[in-house]
């Protein structure tokens, strides 16, 4: 039930009090002093706006003074000049309204707050998690050539290489950590240019041409394109193709394949990498492009790259003022589809503008 205006309430009061006030005149008149009619009726009126303006102005100032505390005390600037010339209902729907959007405000606040918590604390458990792995195996490898295998000729080499391997990875997470918190606070710098995005495909695929053939893994186009010249930063998108297709592979089946498509989509071309594997159930894709977010938590941390791949990627082609988007079917496979502008020229150009063929 909405509580009446305080205005009113006072109107109501001083009603009260010319009732009270005509008894007591009328009491008078019949009991001690003959009054006029005139008296008997002004008196009443009189005391009763006199009634009214008293408690409309002592109940106004004890209202302001008492919401100056409520605002200094929640942290919502009310401007003193301009609170003096509102009525006292004014006051009380601002006041309403003022605590209600604080209330709203806080309760979202505090609610992103929770979320950051858990999102620092997860993202630090993975982060030990990530570092633990190969820590742990360049330990095991350096005790057991301190227990005797440093005069193995048949160990000590091949443990040495592991443990290599180990701290380049350590040096990976770290590289990649340092890379994607510099997107975050920083303004990623790019060097815009023309280039054709079908030709830096094909390097990509030369780059996982020998991992792939390992797996009997196969990296194809959808079907033969001609060159497609798009306008952005040639080794950042290369670096999400990198991310992409390293993810396809690590994560795909045996005699899998990764087949790239380009839509013509008006001013922009759409890419679409799908591949054959496992695929990822619904609740995952919301969270795939957060740091260290694994689909699954019990894979092998030395499979894949740094966890960091995907969260790059999608700073990379942000910042491109673009958009990157995964949608997935379990048992089907999993497709990433990337918006890229395209290029007003019809040739490569330099980041300068200048025409390179």
């Amino acid at each position: 039930m909405k509580t009446a205006r305080p205005s009113l309430l006072i109107f109501y009061g001083s009603l009260a009090f010319m009732l009270i006030s005509f008894l007591f005149t009328l009491i008078v008149h019949f009991s001690m002093i003959a009054l006029s009619k005139n008296l008997i009726i002004a008196i009443p009126i009189v005391s009763g706006i006199f009634a009214y303006l008293v408690f409309y102005f002592l109940l106004k100032g004890f209202i302001q003074y008492r919401l100056s505390l409520i605002y200094r005390s929640i942290q919502i600037n009310q401007p003193e000049n301009i609170a003096f010339s509102k009525s006292i209902d004014s006051l009380m729907e601002d006041a309403e309204k003022n605590v209600s959007e604080w209330k709203e405000n806080s309760a979202i606040e505090i609610s992103k707050l929770k979320e950051q918590a858990a999102f620092r604390k997860e993202f630090l458990g993975n982060l030990a998690h990530e570092l633990k792995t190969p820590v742990f195996s360049i330990q095991g490898y350096l005790l057991t050539l301190l227990d005797g295998g440093l005069e193995d000729p048949n160990v000590n080499r091949a443990f040495l290489e592991r443990a290599s391997k180990s701290t380049d990875r350590i040096t990976g997470i770290l590289d990649d950590l340092d890379q994607i918190t510099r997107m975050e606070t920083e303004n990623l710098r790019l060097e815009i240019r023309s280039f054709d995005i079908v030709e830096l495909l094909k390097e990509s695929f030369e780059t996982f041409e020998l991992i792939g053939k390992e797996k009997n893994f196969k990296l194809n186009f959808e079907k033969s394109f001609s060159a497609k010249y798009v306008q952005a930063d040639r080794n950042k998108m290369g670096q999400v193709f990198t991310n992409l297709i390293s993810n396809a592979i690590s994560y795909g089946k045996e005699n899998g394949e990764l087949k790239v498509s380009i839509l013509d989509i008006e001013d922009r071309y759409l890419l679409e990498f799908k591949d054959n594997g496992p695929g990822i159930e619904p609740h995952h894709l919301s969270r795939l492009f957060e740091r260290f977010y694994r689909v699954e938590k019990s894979r092998n941390r030395n499979e894949g790259g740094s966890g960091l791949g995907l969260a790059i990627a999608k700073h990379i082609v942000e910042s491109h003022g673009q958009s990157i988007q995964v949608k997935s079917e379990v048992g089907v496979g999993t497709t990433f589809v990337i918006t890229i502008e395209k290029s007003k020229n019809s040739g490569p150009v330099s980041s300068r503008g200048i025409p390179l063929k």
